[in-house]
Order: structure tokens, then sequence, then C-alpha cells
């Protein structure tokens, strides 16, 4: 089933991995079944950046292995962010230790295989973690841990020693028990970037401090950012001066530090699948220029791409509202949807060259006069560029620099935004067609803005306008689209008056870009440019078992996907000759008769309309 977006969860399992990260999961499952303990992993990445995928498929790699080698290894896994929900500072840390041996026991069952004594031991371990009711990291002590209730509520005061002793006893019993394979414990401890920082380094405090035990490896999925943020009340912030403070508390933590593979990522495999579950299929042709983009806007991280293409995704279907609303123009071309996919790209990652696009959308003609409204000199920007050794040749090329020297950022990313725009340039022939497809993408492409500023807001209105005759709509045609030729438009009116004189029963309604044709509430027939051809919508027939017809036409589905299944279209139409007067006749007799249309549900749809759902 076609879904409409892509739900932001991490994979499982390998065999969901679209990215090509499975071969990572397989080195670093080998190297912890190899490694001596004590040890920590660092799986380092912003937010997004795939971790917990990752820790899954490690996990599921160590486990298999485990059974082919014999060689168990017990688990735990802990999402810190459940155990930070509606607490304090001083109760997070606590709990994570907790949860930690709890789900160390759940995850083993029934190869849990202590004794009464040491499974008492474990009770008391958490009944001490659950009570704490002081919790304070210290430089150099670590955790100052005191005021812990027992079952009975009589308080004990235990130190860090004892707590360390009684975890350290039961692991080692763990491994031990001849009644079970264990012979180490992996810890995945996940989402320390989605806590308070503060709360993270707490965490990682009390890991060293207590959790520094044989037989013990510990994978955390931690953002470096985020330990320098929870260390500043420690070490004020970072500068070049103190770094190597925040540096050293890190490595005191990590031994193995792994960054991740962003950058080796297989995006075209993970954009090309996605897509397709959208019920979007791009030409195999196009899928590099597609990563490009990406790789110049959003990067790969898989969080920000999985935005990326639920926008892409929601403005497609708002092109998708009836062919009578004016949104709608070409949009089943390939062309479409590239331009639009890469003005997501720089709405999203650069909102103030989106806001520039929004009031000079034709930017290969950005010139002088733009440049006076910026209040931008261009001999100044050309020199400027030229010593920064970011030569920008072309004006428009200039005012993008120049727009962009004010902020640090894009001051370093300017030139990734000129590629994805000369990228664009040279995916259409001329730049008039260019601009169309500009003009038609920014009339919605605001809509998911978050950008307050009022230049980054569209000021059109979607709704239907109707115009009362061919002349009233040909006029504000062309005053939009002053690019139609001359045969074009007599070639239109021609389809249009056949129409009009051969079929009087039928309803005309002349919306801002096309011409439909009615019978009843039944539309039979579209008609517009689409590109610089018209263009002619019709209804499949059944007699045909809903296949294109066979004439001396360019005939295509209206969609590469089962939206809208019931339509076909006629493209780059030369003359209304009587093939094509035939089919609309059969388009009209479906329309008059109340015949039956194709309908998504067909078992034979995909066959019908040749593509993969």
């Amino acid at each position: 089933m076609k879904i409409t977006s892509i739900k932001d969860q991490p994979i499982k399992d390998s065999n969901s991995d679209l990215l090509d990260a499975e071969k990572y999961a397989t080195a670093l499952s080998k190297f912890v079944m190899e490694s001596d303990t004590p040890l920590t992993i660092g799986m380092q990445g912003e937010w997004g950046t795939g971790k917990t995928s990752l820790m899954y498929m490690l996990k599921e790699k160590i486990e298999n292995m485990s059974e082919e080698e014999n060689y168990a290894i017990a688990t735990s896994w802990i999402n810190t962010w459940e155990y930070s929900m509606f607490k304090g500072v001083e109760q997070t840390t606590p709990a994570v230790l907790k949860g930690m041996l709890d789900k160390l026991k759940e995850s083993c069952g029934d190869k849990w295989t202590l004794t009464d004594d040491i499974d008492s031991k474990i009770k008391k371990v958490g009944s001490f973690l659950g009570n704490v009711a002081n919790q304070l990291v210290k430089s150099n002590t670590g955790i100052n841990v005191k005021g812990a209730i027992d079952n009975h509520n009589v308080q004990a005061v235990l130190d860090i020693a004892e707590i360390k002793s009684d975890i350290k006893d039961l692991i080692e019993n763990l491994i031990l028990d001849e009644k079970n394979s264990y012979h180490k414990v992996v810890f995945f401890i996940d989402d320390l970037d989605r806590i308070e920082p503060s709360d993270a380094v707490e965490i990682l405090e009390a890991l060293k401090n207590i959790f520094d035990i044989h037989n013990c490896i510990f994978i955390l999925a931690i953002d470096y950012d985020v330990v320098v943020k929870g260390l500043e009340k420690k070490f004020g912030k970072k500068t070049d001066l103190n770094e190597r403070e925040f540096r050293s508390f890190f490595d005191k933590i990590i031994q193995v530090p792994f960054s991740m593979p962003t950058g080796a990522y297989n995006i075209q495999n993970f954009l090309d699948t996605k897509l397709k579950d959208l019920g979007i299929h791009i030409n195999e042709e196009l899928l590099p220029k597609y990563v490009h983009v990406v790789s110049n806007t959003v990067g790969f991280n898989p969080r920000s791409l999985k935005r990326y293409l639920n926008t892409f995704s929601l403005l497609r279907k708002i092109s998708e509202m009836s062919e009578d609303d004016e949104l709608t123009n070409t949009y089943s071309k390939d062309d479409d949807d590239f331009v639009l996919f890469n003005l997501i790209g720089i709405q999203v990652s650069y909102p103030k060259i989106f806001r520039l696009f929004n009031q000079f959308p034709e930017y290969l003609s950005w010139d002088e006069e733009v440049a006076a409204k910026l209040d931008l000199d261009l001999v100044k920007l050309k020199e400027n560029s030229k010593k920064h050794g970011e030569s920008a040749d072309e004006k428009w090329e200039q005012i993008l620099f120049g727009i962009s020297q004010p902020d640090p950022y894009l001051r370093l990313k300017w030139l990734d935004v000129a590629k994805v725009l000369d990228n664009l340039r040279k995916h259409f022939k001329n730049e008039k067609e260019l601009n169309t497809k500009i003009h038609s993408a920014m009339e919605f492409a605001s809509i998911t803005s978050v950008d307050d500023a009022p230049e980054g807001k569209t000021t059109k209105h979607f709704k239907v306008e109707y115009f009362d005759n061919y002349d009233v709509w040909e006029e504000q045609l062309l005053d939009k689209y002053k690019q139609y030729s001359n045969e074009t438009m007599t070639l239109l009116k021609s389809i249009y008056l056949f129409i009009e004189s051969k079929y009087p029963d039928v309803k005309i309604k002349f919306s801002k870009i096309d011409i439909s044709f009615w019978c009843d509430k039944d539309k039979i027939a579209n008609l517009k440019i689409a590109g610089v051809g018209v263009t002619l919508n019709l209804l499949r027939k059944e007699e045909n078992d809903y296949k294109l017809p066979s004439i001396p036409h360019d005939v295509r589905n209206l969609k590469n996907s089962i939206s809208d299944c019931k339509w076909y279209k006629v493209v780059d139409i030369s003359s209304f000759d009587e093939p094509l007067k035939e089919c609309f006749n059969d388009s009209y007799i479906i329309g008059k008769e109340k015949r039956n249309v194709l309908k998504k549900d067909n078992p034979n749809i995909q066959s019908i309309l040749g593509i993969t759902i």
C-alpha cells in the first residue's frame, strides 16, 4: 500500500538497512566479540544520524554471532530519555542505573540462572538506586550517593565502593554460572543526546565510577556537543584555551570513539526506495541529480532526509489537487518534481536565500536592478569573491555571494547553494522553461516554510479562479505566461472551439491554467498548455482494457502512480486530428453514459499503468 509520509523511527534489523550501514555493524560486532573488558564505545554523531539504527543492527549481529560461535553475550538496552521523563536531575541517573540492571535480567529471560542469594543482591542494589535522595557530580570523586532506603524503609548509607562491589559480584556470578554460556555483558545506552546535557554528563560519570567492571562493554549513543553543553557549568564556555579539558573528559569516558559514517551512506538507494514508498517514481537517470541536491542542502542525516521527503510528498499532494485548481500545472512531469525538490532543499537549509527567491524567482536574471534593491555593489562583490578564491563570475552568483556574507553560516555555504542553482540551470534547455517551472513551484513551496520573515511567505492566495469566456481566460494566461507561441495558442483555441460546437451539452469551465469539460457533475477532459505544448487529459476506455490508445500522438499515464489512474494524457499535440477527436468522443461517452472508469483497486492496475507500486 502506498503511503504519504515516512515515519521517523530507527530500523530494528539489517534487512531494513537502505544506507549500506550493515558493514559497520558487522565490523563493530566482531570487535566487541574479541575485545578485552571493561570497554566503552561511543557512537558519535548529531541527532538523527542513525546511531540508534546502527546500535540495533550491532545488537542483532552480536546475538547472531553468539549463537554461531557458542559464545553467548548478555545484553541490556536502555533508553535514557524514557528514564528522564518527569524526573529531576537528582533522579535521572539512579533511574538509568537501576534500569540497566532490570533490563539485563529481562533480556536474559530463562537464561537468568543466578541463585536466590545473588538475585536478592540485584534487588538490593536496585532498591538503593531507585530511592537515592541525594545525587551530586563531583569533579574528582564522582557521585556522592547517600540516603538510600531499603525495602523495609530502614535508611542505609552506602558508598560508591559498596555499590560497585555488589554490581561486580552480580556480573561475575552471571558470567561464571555454568548453567548459562555468557562470556560478556554488553550495555546499550541510547538517547543520551535527547536528555538534558547536564543529566547526560552525570550518567557518563556514573558509568565510569560504578560500572567500570570486568566483563562489561558499554555502547553509548552520544553527541560530543551535548557533552560540551553539559560540562559548561564545570569548565565554562568552550574556547580554544579550555577545549583540552572538554576533550579530556570525553576521552576519559570513551575508550573507542566511532563517528557515524554519514558521508559513506548509500543515499541514492535510500532516496529511491523511500520515494517509491511514497508513490513517487523518479527517472533512474535523474536520481544522481537528486543526490547532488541533498548533498548540498540538508546533507546525509537520515532524520533530516525523512523530513525533507515528507515535505516533498505533502507539496506534491497539494499540487495534485483537482485539475481545476490553479496550483496544478504540468506536475506529472519529471521537471516539476525536480524543481520543487531543489526549492525545498533551499527552503529548509537556506531560508534567507529562499526569501530572495520569493522576491525574485528568476535567479538567472538577477542584475544591477536587483542588486540595487538589496543594497549590493556587483563590481565590489566580484572583486571580493576573487580575493577569497571563490570567483563569482555571473551576476546571479555575485548577488548570491553578497547576500551570504553577513551570515557566518551562509558565508561558508554559499558555494553549495550556487552548485544547486547551477545544476538546476543545466537541467533545462532554456531559461524560459526554467522560469516557468520555478514560478509554478513557488506558488505553494512556501506553505511548509517555518521562516517568520514576511519575505519568506508567499503572497499568493490558493483558491480556484474561474473566467467567464475563452477570450478573458486567454488574456490572463498570456499575461502570466508570455512565452507561449501564437501557433500553440491557435491550436489550443481550435480544440476548444471544436468541442464547444460539436458537444453543446458539455459544460465548459475556465480556471486559471486550464479548460475543463464536464458531463453533468463528471469531468470528461482537461485542456491546457504543459511546458510549451498543448496537452489533453482524457478518460481511459474499459473496452480497451483501460490501456493507452494506439494513436499517432505522444500518449502517457497522467501520473507515475495510481493517483488519478482513470486518466491518460496526450502531450505536445501538433494537430487535433481524427484519431484524437475519436478519443475525446470516447471520453464524452464514458461521462455521458456513466460508464466504468479505471479504479485504484483494479487487480491489474500495475500492469495497466506499467509501474510497480
